[in-house]
């Protein structure tokens, strides 16, 4: 029940409010969206994460205290003070992996906010392709209720039989139940729109295609790919971080040390001196460091492998996209011109042109146009994507 008024009330402001443009719907969609908000804690908690661990143990403070059997040995007392430790470079080495890390979780974190970007903007297009359609199947219904009229004239004229009217009915109904679909799907769309603001209302929504939208040029795209691409980020940060690992598994198989303080007291006497200790790693695995050496070159590999298939991949929807932009322009220049059902009205009420032939030109203008909002929502849709690869998205 909430939110079906939550959606009424959606839906009356977006066609009555100010008028809140494209723009302003998607800083309001970075600001509440709850996967967004969820993935900005997310990435502080691993930023507290990489500070942890790059440190030495704590250290250890024993204190014995043991009873003499029989009483004249006395007593004993024993107090030790102890701190482990290695190498400092196994520290240094530890904390530039953690960050390598870290800046990794901030590319995983960027790609995944452009998505959801990406997402919220196909979702705004998809909107302003069921408003069109909306417009266009009133259009029709009209068209189509001035079709029913005629006929009927010429049916009680004697002029039309009356399989004809009824095909002229069942043509209105047709569009009475296409748009019916339409305003169905637009409520669908509503509510995933405002899931994607996180449920909060945005006042005055025109849902129209954004404007200014141009598309790249391919060479720039190209050029400023690594810089601008979250996954060749990973990729190469992965890189660095695997050179480190090297570094650090070797630190880690060098000796470790240990060094304190203890005093013992047993018969009023106090003993007192510093105590010191190492770890020698005789048998330590060192698959350890040959893995982080073989990983390493794999990760120099993988990351030619991954620039190279993601060039692909970008230049194969730009040429996609530039494929729907000249359809769109084209389909736009011929479709652009208003009154072609309304001439055919015309034309069947004098009977300069049949049933028939009004219902076969009409089918034809109908698929164009749907056909067209296609291709227009398709080359939005691909812009929007293209985008995901550009910083200034």
């Amino acid at each position: 029940m909430k939110k079906f008024i939550k959606l009424i009330l959606f839906l009356s402001v977006s066609i009555v409010g100010f008028g809140q443009s494209f723009d302003s719907f998607m800083q309001n969609v970075e600001q509440n969206n709850p996967a967004l908000i969820a993935l900005h804690k997310w990435l502080e908690a691993e930023e507290t994460k990489a500070k942890t661990g790059i440190y030495p143990d704590n250290p250890a403070i024993s204190y014995n205290y043991l009873w003499g059997n029989p009483v004249a040995i006395g007593n004993q007392q024993e107090l030790e003070v102890s701190q482990s430790f290695k190498l400092p470079g196994y520290y240094t080495s530890k904390a530039d992996v953690q960050k390598l890390n870290f800046r990794q979780m901030q590319a995983l974190a960027e790609k995944e906010k452009r998505e959801i970007m990406h997402s919220a903007r196909v979702a705004w297009l998809r909107l302003a392709q069921l408003k069109r359609q909306e417009d266009l199947s009133n259009s029709r219904s009209k068209d189509a209720e001035k079709l029913v009229a005629i006929m009927r004239e010429g049916f009680e004229a004697g002029e039309i039989t009356k399989p004809a009217f009824d095909k002229a009915i069942i043509y209105s109904l047709g569009n009475q139940t296409e748009g019916q679909k339409i305003r169905s799907e637009i409520e669908v769309q509503t509510l995933y729109l405002l899931q994607l603001n996180g449920n909060i209302l945005l006042e005055g929504l025109t849902f129209d295609y954004p404007s200014g939208w141009e598309v790249p040029a391919l060479d720039e795209l190209l050029g400023n790919l690594a810089e601008n691409s979250p996954e060749l980020l990973m990729v190469q940060i992965g890189a660095q971080k695997a050179e480190n690992e090297v570094k650090h598994q070797f630190m880690s198989g060098l000796p470790s040390f240990e060094a304190g303080y203890k005093s013992e007291t047993i018969l009023d006497q106090k003993l007192q001196g510093f105590h010191a200790g190492i770890s020698i790693p005789l048998w330590q695995n060192r698959n350890n460091l040959t893995h982080a050496k073989l990983h390493a070159e794999w990760s120099k590999a993988s990351q030619l492998q991954h620039e190279s298939e993601l060039r692909v991949q970008v230049s194969a929807l730009y040429h996609e996209l530039m494929s729907f932009k000249t359809s769109y322009e084209q389909m736009k220049l011929i479709l652009g011109e208003p009154g072609i059902l309304k001439n055919n009205l015309e034309l069947l009420r004098t009977g300069h042109i049949t049933f028939i032939e009004y219902l076969l030109e009409t089918n034809l203008i109908r698929e164009a146009e749907n056909q067209f909002l296609q291709t227009e929502f398709a080359y939005y849709e691909l812009l929007s994507k293209l985008k995901t690869y550009d910083q200034k998205e």
